[in-house]
C-alpha cells in the first residue's frame, strides 16, 4: 500500500501543529508531513494513496501559496482526501474553497474539518482579550476522531463530501471585503532587533528585504500572515508604531 501524504500551508504555527497532531494519530499507515514550502525535489502526488491537506482561513480563503500548489496539480488518477482548515473565529466557505479546488485536478474530498485555534492577528490586535490565545475545547480529541472517521471512509470507499456553503456567508461579505483589501503595515522595532535575519528568511512571500541589517516589508508583497512577528525571536515586529509585542502566539495554546 502507499502511504499517506500530509500537505499544509502553515502562516504562524496552527496549521503545522494540527498537520503533526494527525500524523500522530496514524500509526497504522506510513505517512509523510510536508509543508508545500518545503517539498522534496523529486515530489510527486501519485506516490500517495490518500492525502490530507490543511490550511489556516485567511479572510474566509484558503491560503494562497496553498491554492498555486493545487493549481499546478494534473494527477493521472483520483486521490482521496480529508482537507482542513484552522480559523480564529470561523472559516467560512473555505473549506468549500479548498474542496473544490481540489476537485478540479483529481484530489476527492471525503471527509473534512475545521478546527479553531489562536486567533494570530487577533492576538496582535487586541492582546488583552485572552479568548485569542485558545483553542476550541477538546481539540485533539475532535482531530483525533476526525483522523479515524476518514480512515474509515477510506476503507468503505466514501463517495465526494464538498461542503456546503455556510448560510451566514453574504452577511460577513463586507468584512471579507474589507479584510482583502486592507494590510496592516508592520513596524519595527530598531532597539530590539538582533538583525537575526529570521524575518527574511521565513517570509512566505518573500516580502522582507534586509537594508543595513534590518528588515525592510513590503506592504504590496504581504499576505498578513503575521510569522514574522510571532516567530521574531526579540518581538521587534509589531502592528503598532508606538509599542512593540508582548505576547505572541505559542504552540502550547493548542494543548
Amino acid at each position: 500500500m502507499k502511504p499517506f501524504l500530509i500537505l499544509f500551508f502553515s502562516g504562524v504555527g496552527n496549521t503545522k501543529s494540527v498537520a503533526e497532531q494527525i500524523k500522530n494519530g496514524i500509526a497504522e499507515i506510513p505517512t509523510e508531513i510536508y509543508s508545500v514550502e518545503k517539498l522534496p525535489q523529486d515530489f510527486s502526488i501519485e506516490n500517495y494513496s490518500a492525502v490530507i491537506i490543511g490550511t489556516p482561513t485567511y479572510h474566509s480563503e484558503p491560503a494562497q501559496p496553498l491554492m498555486n500548489f493545487l493549481e499546478a496539480l494534473n494527477p493521472c488518477r483520483n486521490i482521496p482526501a480529508f482537507v482542513f482548515t484552522t480559523c480564529g473565529l470561523y472559516s467560512e466557505n473555505c473549506l468549500r474553497t479548498l474542496a473544490n479546488e481540489c476537485l478540479k485536478h483529481g484530489i476527492i474530498t471525503v471527509h473534512f474539518a475545521s478546527y479553531r485555534c489562536p486567533a494570530t492577528d487577533g492576538i496582535l490586535l487586541t492582546p488583552f482579550m485572552e479568548c485569542w490565545f485558545r483553542s476550541e475545547k477538546n481539540l485533539q480529541s475532535r482531530i483525533k476522531d476526525d483522523t479515524a472517521t476518514f480512515i474509515s471512509k477510506l476503507k468503505s470507499h466514501s463517495k465526494a463530501e464538498i461542503p456546503k456553503s455556510k448560510w451566514y456567508a453574504p452577511l460577513n461579505y463586507p468584512n471579507k471585503m474589507l479584510g482583502k483589501a486592507t494590510t496592516f503595515p508592520i513596524y519595527l522595532h530598531k532597539n530590539r532587533c538582533i538583525k537575526c535575519g529570521k524575518c527574511q528568511k521565513n517570509c512566505p512571500k518573500n516580502a522582507i528585504e534586509i537594508t543595513n541589517g534590518y528588515p525592510t516589508i513590503s506592504k504590496a508583497e504581504c499576505m498578513n500572515c503575521y510569522r514574522c512577528i510571532h516567530h521574531c525571536p526579540a518581538l521587534a515586529l509589531s502592528l503598532s508604531k508606538e509599542k512593540a509585542v508582548e505576547k505572541v502566539w505559542e504552540k502550547e495554546n493548542l494543548i
